[in-house]
């Protein structure tokens, strides 16, 4: 209650704290606008300097610029962007009591600005800078920036990195899958330090915790290099944080919606969680003779239930004896509701049903965010940031779910109701300290670190199951059938990073330069799970209309022994530290080629201590190895349009701590167990990448990739009594190869005789990837496809803008389609569960209505394809649909302004 509280006193200050502190003057003697010439795109973050003075801006996203406090006289402005010619606008009168009006368009320029490095930093949040970071990088690299994902109206960072060639999410798995590899292959960061996850379950923090609102860009590095941290084989998905990009401003917004179905049904909201998804986690005492759980098993109706977002934000920059320092922060809060209906089944391997059962299952996810930038640049050489995150999500289900099961043996009909209620609380806080200091002219030290400290809870979950019989439905009975769970991570992240950098001569790009630098990761892991056993001993009569667990599981039945309590606390502790030393260098040999060569060293040492007091099992296991680790990067410009770059590199997976221990982790829809003799992967990643960028904002790329992967890790079902998971070195090898190509492309673009524009783009990309491993466990061990790995994907947009003057009117149209992929490798006579291909479809419209308002309107899911999941039989090679729902059709409307 307390944390709500502060939340609720919060929310009420910041309004009058950002109206205070961000409030802008309104002395502007010069404004205007910054273009590009030839796309009359808006050029975000342009300078704009009154020449001899300390008097300058920054333009806005939309191009825009104010100069305030400007004496009357005649004076020369200068204006730079990187990637574009310096223009100097000579003799310009100021007069009192006028507003002088310049409107510029910049000509792009095949140098890079090496004088306005910081400004770069701050610009990437436009389309054409993170096209232009792209083409200048020798690194493949490929970026999304806020203004693109505004245009697509992506919500978070998951849904940023899916709008990527060769990126796709899978159903029901955290993260995403990068050219068919999972969760395990890849690496998230913020600000190029290591994020730690909060689900014991995976590598990675989930993606869609980060929303929109904190997002500057998005990177997604392919190819690896020495300065990159080496657990990877997929991608190192990079998010930068927002930080300011003009003198100061003020921005809110608000924004309501709904689902179609959730909207419709009898919603089932589960207790213990309030208002901004903080859950109630408190357990029971060790008196097992007292029944004393915090939360209410039956959940709770509601009807009508909308969406909602809320954010603020703002920053300002001052002069500090001209050294600028800035500062930006925000807040936001999100509530989502969604509803479905599903099928869920099962069957032995001829393919006969074991399990037919029809669910409906209500889900709530709700998140908070505090974030804070601090910037300060003294005398142009020495620059110090910091960033604070305090990130708040949790996901809360409950689902009910009706029909045939073989587990339910006490019927003749195996029929039988089963209830699942589930709450994710999640908290982490980051802390980020960065410097960059000039020590020389050719001389630049790097030295950062990053602390993390993540909580992630699985408070109460609950299980319940009835079966049916004679006289009705009846608590069945049996060890691990009436259930409640809960499970706790804490995890202590610290990252340091330090570096050297010298520029040597060369005589092109001033591009070439040797580093030399250090990296270290040091986390302390610990996860304990608590499962109380609700075992039935007498059974009564369920009203199946109207189940009510509480009436049932009571402190005066547990005296009277209708059920009994059980207890069971299984925990492990890791200790993980890798040191690396990287040494790289660039160098530019002619105009056209420049090469970057680099090795690294990791030294990694893994220990986890575990403590399984199912089946009394107590132990250690450790990994230690040393790592020699080459890469190399070419780029080749056959002139200002076209570029060929090769990349090849040798990286490692590591086995996560919880997959090295039997610790056994009971999840609602499956079980899985440690396997303490899992090692880690050797991984060889080879790229080719041809691009031809036709402008500033258009491109076509064509990308070939091979990867092979030597003992590659794979959850896979073992033979046990309760059909449990286990981790292991599925196969000898496993190959991973593929094609990618994207275009971006104007269709037209026409310039109105009073200064405006209207354009019409389209953006595709699509990738093929083959992957193969042959698994001896496996039904079919001649080979087969990686888990979650699309052989097809595809993703377009199609986006209509009009602008004039102040005001513009955007529309966009974004598909985006797989095609069937793995989604379980079928063992013990099983054939493949594989998740059927389906399509998606967008639709986002913006309004910016003057140079302070913006409407926006969203339909997400248009199509509402059925997601399902098949497995053919042995006995008729049939396809046995096992699971199938539609997720319903999402509408938005939301209103933002900006001062």
């Amino acid at each position: 209650m307390k944390r709500v509280k502060r939340w609720m006193m919060t929310a009420a200050f910041l309004p009058m704290f950002a109206a205070s502190v961000f409030a802008v003057e309104v002395n502007v003697n010069v404004k205007g606008s910054i273009k590009d010439h030839q796309s009359k795109e808006p050029l975000i973050g342009a300078t704009i300097r009154i020449m001899g003075s300390n008097i300058g801006a920054v333009t806005d996203i939309d191009g825009n610029f104010q100069l305030k406090g400007v004496e009357d006289g005649i004076y020369d402005i200068e204006i730079k962007y990187v990637g574009y010619k310096t223009t100097v606008k000579r003799q310009v009168k100021v007069e009192d009591n006028k507003v002088t009006t310049l409107d510029f368009e910049l000509e792009p320029d095949t140098q890079m600005l090496s004088d306005v490095v910081v400004v770069a930093k701050a610009n990437r949040e436009s389309e054409n800078v993170t096209l232009l970071e792209q083409k200048k990088s020798v690194v493949a690299i490929q970026s999304v920036g806020a203004q693109e994902l505004s245009r697509k109206g992506v919500g978070d960072a998951e849904g940023a990195v899916t709008k990527i060639s060769g990126i796709s999410k899978q159903d029901g798995v955290k993260n995403v899958f990068v050219r068919g590899l999972g969760d395990r292959y890849n690496l998230t960061t913020l600000n190029r330090y290591p994020i730690p996850s909060e689900d014991p379950e995976y590598k990675n923090i989930a993606l869609d915790f980060f929303s929109t609102d904190i997002i500057q860009s998005v990177d997604v590095n392919k190819a690896f290099y020495g300065n990159t941290y080496a657990d990877v084989a997929g991608a190192n998905i990079n998010i930068s944080s927002k930080e300011l990009t003009g003198y100061g401003e003020v921005n809110a917004s608000v924004s309501g919606g709904f689902n179609t179905q959730s909207l419709s049904s009898d919603f089932l909201k589960m207790d213990g969680a309030n208002a901004f998804g903080f859950a109630n986690s408190k357990q029971p005492g060790d008196d097992l003779s007292v029944y004393n759980f915090q939360n209410r098993l039956d959940p709770s109706k509601k009807n009508g239930l909308v969406n909602q977002s809320y954010s603020i934000s703002g920053g300002k920059k001052f002069d500090i004896h001209d050294n600028p320092l800035s500062f930006y922060l925000i807040a936001s809060h999100n509530r989502d509701y969604s509803y479905y209906e599903e099928e869920v089944r099962n069957s032995i391997t001829t393919g006969e049903l074991s399990q037919d059962m029809l669910g409906k299952k209500s889900n709530v996810e709700t998140s908070q965010v505090v974030m804070a930038n601090l910037n300060y640049l003294h005398n142009n050489k020495h620059e110090l940031t910091y960033n604070f995150i305090m990130l708040h999500a949790s996901r809360e289900s409950v689902g009910d779910y009706l029909g045939m099961d073989a587990d339910y043996q006490s019927s003749d009909t195996y029929e039988g109701f089963m209830r699942r209620q589930q709450t994710n609380d999640n908290l982490l806080f980051v802390n980020q300290l960065d410097t960059k200091w000039a020590l020389a002219d050719k001389l630049d030290f790097n030295v950062g670190a990053a602390y993390n400290i993540i909580k992630g809870l699985e408070p109460d979950r609950r299980i319940n199951n009835l079966v049916k019989r004679d006289e009705g439905y009846v608590p069945m009975r049996g060890t691990g059938i009436q259930q409640r769970y809960f499970s706790e991570l804490n995890e202590d992240d610290l990252n340091i990073r330090a570096g050297f950098t010298y520029k040597l001569p060369d005589d092109f790009s001033q591009e070439s330069n040797i580093q030399l630098g250090y990296a270290g990761r040091i986390v302390d892991d610990n996860f304990t799970a608590t499962e109380y056993d609700m075992s039935v001993v007498r059974q009564e009569e369920f009203d199946i209309n109207n189940v009510r667990f509480d009436n049932y599981y009571t402190q005066e039945n547990l005296d009277n022994n209708y059920f009994v309590l059980d207890k069971n606390v299984d925990e492990y502790t890791v200790d993980k530290k890798i040191h690396s030393a990287y040494a790289e260098a660039t160098y530019q040999f002619t105009e056209g080629f420049i090469a970057n060569v680099g090795v690294k060293y990791d030294k990694v040492n893994m220990d986890v201590d575990y403590n399984v007091n199912r089946g009394g099992t107590q132990g250690s296991q450790s990994i230690n190895k040393d790592y020699v680790l080459p890469s190399i990067n070419l780029r080749y410009n056959f002139n200002d349009k076209h570029s060929l770059r090769f990349a090849a590199s040798k990286t490692y997976t590591l086995p996560q701590a919880k997959e090295i221990s039997p610790f056994r982790y009971v999840n609602v829809t499956f079980n899985s167990q440690g396997n303490p003799d899992l090692q880690p992967s050797d991984n060889y990643n080879v790229d080719l990448k041809w691009d031809w960028y036709l402008s500033s904002g258009e491109l076509i790329s064509v990308t070939g990739f091979y990867k092979y992967i030597k003992n590659p890790i794979s959850r896979i079902e073992i033979a046990s009594a309760g059909g449990f998971l286990s981790y292991e070195n599925i196969a000898d090898h496993a190959t991973v190869a593929g094609a990618e190509i994207e275009i971006r492309k104007d269709l037209f673009s026409h310039p109105m005789q009073d200064g405006g524009l209207h354009k019409l783009s389209l953006g595709v990309n699509g990738a093929y990837t083959y992957t193969c491993a042959k698994v001896p466990l496996a039904t079919d061990p001649t080979g087969s496809q990686l888990e979650g790995a699309a052989p097809w994907l595809v993703n377009a947009d199609l986006t209509y803008l009009v602008r004039k003057g102040s005001n513009s009117f955007t529309n966009a149209l974004v598909f985006n389609y797989f095609s069937d992929r793995l989604y379980t490798i079928g063992t013990q006579g099983y054939q493949d569960i594989v998740e059927n291909g389906i399509p998606t479809l967008d639709f986002v419209s913006s309004a910016k209505i003057g140079e302070h308002f913006t409407i926006s309107l969203k339909a997400q899911n248009l199509l509402n394809s059925v997601h399902q999941l098949t497995r053919k039989g042995n006995a008729t090679n049939e396809e046995v649909v096992l699971s199938k729902y539609r997720r319903g059709i999402d509408f938005s409307l939301g209103v933002a302004c900006t001062f």
